[in-house]
C-alpha cells in the first residue's frame, strides 16, 4: 500500500473491532470467546459483534463483512492461541491480525474460571518503507508498540513473535 492510498485516520469501526471489541469480549468471558471463535458458531458470533460495533460507531460508513474475518486456532506452548485475520486495512493503526493467548494449560482439565489473556495486534504502521507492520500488545487498557516487523510477515511470523514475547514453544 502506498502512502497516497492510506487514509488520514483509522476507520472507527475497523479500529474498534480489532483494538477494543474482541479484547473486551475476550476479557469478559475468555472461555466462551475462545469456544465460539474456534467453532462453527464463529460467523454468527462475529456478525453480532460487528452489529454492536456498528451501533456504537454510527458515523462511520465502513462495512465490515463477518465472512472476511478469518480465525486460525493454534497452540503456543501449552496455551491456546487464536489468530484473527481482520478485513483489509486502509489506515495506519488498523489491525491486520489479532493474536490472543489464553493463559491456561490445555492439558489440565481444571482451568480457572476467568483466566488471564495476552492480547497482541499486528498493525499497519509508519516506518522506513512506505508502510510497515507494527507488533503491539495490550495490557488492560494500555496499548504498547513493541516494534516494527517485516512488511511481508504473515500470521505464522506473527505467532512466532508472540511465542518469543511469551518465551514459550510454538506447537
Amino acid at each position: 500500500m502506498k502512502n497516497s492510498e492510506i487514509l488520514d485516520m483509522p476507520r472507527e469501526r475497523h479500529y474498534t473491532l480489532g483494538h477494543e471489541a474482541f479484547r473486551q469480549l475476550c476479557e469478559y468471558d475468555p472461555h466462551q470467546f475462545f469456544e465460539r471463535m474456534a467453532s462453527d458458531a464463529r460467523l454468527p458470533f462475529v456478525s453480532e459483534l460487528i452489529r454492536q460495533v456498528e451501533a456504537n460507531c454510527p458515523n462511520d460508513p465502513t462495512v465490515l463483512e463477518p465472512e472476511s474475518i478469518k480465525v486460525t486456532p493454534t497452540v503456543i506452548g501449552k496455551r491456546p492461541l487464536l489468530i484473527i485475520q481482520m478485513p483489509p486495512v486502509a489506515a495506519y493503526a488498523e489491525c491486520i491480525l489479532v493474536g490472543i493467548v489464553l493463559e491456561i494449560d490445555i492439558n489440565q482439565p481444571n482451568v480457572a474460571e476467568k483466566p488471564d489473556i495476552h492480547y497482541f495486534t499486528f498493525e499497519l504502521g509508519e516506518g522506513n518503507d512506505e508502510d510497515c507492520k507494527m507488533f503491539c500488545q495490550w495490557q488492560g487498557d494500555t496499548h504498547y508498540n513493541l516494534g516494527e516487523l517485516n512488511r511481508n510477515a504473515g500470521w505464522q511470523e506473527f505467532a512466532l513473535v508472540i511465542q518469543q514475547r511469551l518465551g514459550d514453544d510454538l506447537h
